[in-house]
């Protein structure tokens, strides 16, 4: 998520243009929304943020299987196709400044070998890869939320 300004990142993985954007959203607002809020800046102390938080995750790999397992994409009704345009479309539209310079967009097939089981303990999870992207001098997502 550091210098994602230089990346071209296709929004979904198998963009049609914007009528897949169009989708992922009405997706990220049927799905996510209601806990993550419109912004996507969660709820302080109780629901993290996805908004420049999200995509520093997937610096790491364990951070990029973390964003698919968190309960609420690993058991959403999404079918994998379209959990992958909406982390992309998270991703690409509120995490910009946060991905890697490398990023690649998550595909169905990514989500369907990933997403299960759902952590079952995702503020440890969570704090451990918060610390090892702070080892990496990856400071932007904090450790409290």
């Amino acid at each position: 998520m550091v210098a994602a300004t230089a990346c071209a990142v296709a929004i979904p993985a198998h963009a049609d243009g914007a009528a897949d954007a169009t989708l992922a959203r009405q997706h990220w607002v049927l799905n996510c929304m209601g806990c993550h809020t419109a912004t996507g800046g969660g709820i302080p102390g109780k629901v993290p943020p996805l908004a420049n938080s999200l995509g520093y995750f997937t610096h790491l790999p364990a951070g990029r299987e973390y964003v698919m397992r968190v309960p609420g994409a690993s058991n959403s009704a999404l079918s994998d196709q379209d959990l992958a345009d909406v982390l992309n479309w998270v991703l690409t539209t509120m995490n910009r400044d946060a991905l890697p310079r490398d990023f690649k967009p998550y595909t169905a097939a990514e989500v369907a070998a990933h997403r299960r089981p759902a952590f079952s303990d995702v503020a440890t999870v969570r704090a451990g890869l918060v610390r090892a992207l702070q080892a990496r001098g990856i400071d932007g997502v904090s450790e409290r939320y």
